[in-house]
């Protein structure tokens, strides 16, 4: 049970002169860890990983609908505090659906985000509670226009029941262990390779003299990251990546034209006016099948009207064997603006 604050994006986000701000989440969720004594278990002893289904309310079903969502979810325990106290962390991503549309959120389907600090009690051999500040963030990632999302700062309030029982003192191993590093290994074989591809879709808007068009076409975006990375142990890495995206919404304000009725046309500028190419520093955390990455990049193309010298990359690496993985991310241009979803796959060498 989670109850919220939502911070409100958008003033039709408010029920008659009351905004939005408070909201209720119920989760069901169901996690495993792998065998203590296999290999990946000695590397990573304390992580979860699972699915969950959920049902959220803002208490105004016909602005908002009441939405559900199906995630997948990971987290691991950082520290002990005590012998039954310990601190971790915990993701959560997934989709949800059936929001009502408004001036706030065109989707009736959202990427859901979740980021947690999870401090748990171990009470006995198989029953554990917990309490745990949360953030959540609902987005079409600009598939749809107008995308102001939601964004929710919680308090989680749950109880945890152990199959397998364990013992009742925590055993005072960390997330870090230096024993663990890959030392006595060639710098070659610290590296690893990602060849990733991948597609998307987003909407565009428009101002021109003063009056706001939205393009309702899904104009598409392929791209294209060849990432190596540094492994420093089994948990994290550090590299660069060469990004390239094509992405046919760039710069359709230079053909942008205004047909009868106040539809929105546009001609399309050459395919050289709707390329990126940059250079992006990545780091990771890896954990038992999920990979999460940030980038920070520099686009080395000034492709027009919609340049942007900058961008940011969140990304999920879910393996399905030891090479292939599916791949989902998040672009922000200027550091700061959501620009586009990825959905691909990659390879590694």
């Amino acid at each position: 049970m989670r109850p919220a604050y939502n911070l409100v994006s958008h003033y039709s986000l408010h029920n008659g002169t009351r905004p939005l701000n408070s909201a209720l989440s119920l989760h069901a969720c169901y996690a495993f860890s792998f065998n203590p004594t296999s290999d990946i278990g000695r590397r990573y002893p304390t992580a979860y990983q699972g699915i969950g289904i959920a049902t959220y309310t803002l208490w105004n079903h016909d602005l908002t609908g009441t939405p559900m969502v199906a995630y997948i979810m990971q987290g691991a325990r950082i520290a002990d505090l005590t012998s039954t106290l310990s601190l971790g962390y915990e993701w959560s991503f997934g989709f949800s659906w059936g929001w009502h549309t408004n001036e706030a959120m065109a989707s009736r389907c959202n990427v859901m985000i979740n980021l947690a600090l999870p401090l748990t009690w171990r009470i006995n051999s198989h029953w554990e509670l917990s309490l745990t500040p949360d953030y959540t963030h609902f987005s079409n990632g600009d598939t749809a226009f107008p995308n102001s999302g939601a964004n929710m700062y919680g308090l989680r309030i749950g109880a945890t029941y152990l199959f397998n029982e364990r013992p009742t003192e925590a055993c005072a191993r960390r997330f870090i262990s230096a024993s663990e590093k890959l030392s006595g290994k060639s710098f070659a074989e610290h590296m690893t390779y990602d060849i990733i591809v991948y597609g998307s879709w987003r909407g565009d808007r428009f101002i021109e003299d003063g009056h706001f068009y939205v393009v309702d076409d899904a104009l598409a975006i392929v791209g294209l990251h060849f990432q190596p990375t540094y492994q420093f142990n089994d948990y994290f890495g550090l590299g660069a990546s060469l990004d390239i995206q094509a992405d046919s919404s760039l710069n359709l304000y230079d053909g942008i034209y205004d047909n009868e009725g106040n539809t929105i046309g546009y001609t399309r500028p050459p395919l050289g006016r709707q390329m990126e190419v940059g250079i992006s520093l990545r780091g990771e955390i890896r954990a038992p099948i999920f990979t999460i990455g940030v980038g920070f990049g520099l686009n080395m193309l000034n492709t027009g009207y919609d340049y942007s010298p900058c961008y940011t990359t969140f990304s999920l690496k879910a393996f399905l064997t030891k090479r292939l993985f599916l791949y989902v991310g998040y672009r922000f241009n200027s550091t700061q603006y959501t620009h586009n979803l990825m959905y691909g796959m990659g390879v590694r060498f």
